[in-house]
C-alpha cells in the first residue's frame, strides 16, 4: 500500500483510564475486551491530543458509572496512521468513515459487528500502525487508536507526567460540540 494513504503523528497525547488502573495506562486491553477499533484480543491504545478531549471522549461512561477516572500525559515518538478525515484515503481502502460514527457498543449489544471494526481491519491490513477517529463530541476534534506500541518496529509511547482527574463538565464547557450533538437526557447536566 502506498504511504500517502497514511499520516504521521507524534508528540504529547493523553489517555483516560480508571484512576485505580493509572499505573497500567500503557497495557493492552484484556483478551475479552473490545472497543471501537479493536476486536476482543486485539491490541489497542486509545489516545488523544488534549486532556479535555480524552475526558469528553469517555464522558458517557464517566457520567453513567461514577468510576473515578484520570487522564495521563504520554509522549508518542511517531506513528504512521490511517486518517479517516481523508476522503481519498478512505475511498482507496473502501472505508465509509460515517460507519465509524455508530455507537460501537450498541451494535455489539444488538449482536451486530460494529462497523468501526471493518475500518480498523482495513487500516491494519494496509499496514497502518493506528487509525484516526473523528470525535463525535468535539467540533474539529479527533482521537487515535494505536494498533501496536512499545515493541520493535512500532511507535514508542511513554508516560511523561502525573495523572490528572477527569472533570467532565469543565472540559465540556471549554470545547464546542458538533452540530446536533447532545448527551442522552439521563446524563445531561441538571
Amino acid at each position: 500500500m502506498n504511504l500517502p494513504l497514511f499520516h504521521h503523528i507524534s508528540g504529547r497525547f493523553w489517555r483516560a483510564i480508571a484512576a485505580d488502573r493509572a499505573d497500567q495506562v500503557l497495557d493492552a486491553p484484556g483478551p475479552d475486551s473490545a472497543g471501537r477499533y479493536h476486536r476482543p484480543g486485539q491490541p489497542a491504545l486509545y489516545v488523544t491530543m488534549e486532556a479535555d478531549w480524552a475526558t469528553i471522549a469517555i464522558g458517557r461512561y464517566l457520567l453513567a458509572d461514577g468510576v473515578r477516572r484520570v487522564v495521563v500525559p504520554l509522549d508518542l515518538d511517531g506513528a504512521t496512521v490511517f486518517d479517516q478525515r481523508d476522503p481519498a484515503a478512505c475511498a482507496a481502502l473502501g472505508i465509509d468513515p460515517e460507519q465509524s460514527q455508530f455507537r460501537w457498543n450498541d451494535e455489539l449489544a444488538a449482536g451486530r459487528e460494529p462497523p468501526s471494526w471493518r475500518a480498523s481491519d482495513a487500516a491494519r491490513a494496509a499496514g497502518a500502525q493506528g487509525i484516526i477517529d473523528v470525535s463525535r463530541g468535539i467540533a474539529g476534534g479527533w482521537h487515535a487508536c494505536l494498533f501496536a506500541w512499545n515493541v520493535p518496529e512500532a511507535p514508542q509511547v511513554r508516560v511523561v507526567g502525573d495523572p490528572v482527574p477527569c472533570e467532565y463538565w469543565p472540559a465540556r464547557d471549554r470545547w464546542s460540540a458538533p452540530d446536533g450533538w447532545a448527551l442522552p437526557d439521563h446524563l445531561a447536566r441538571r
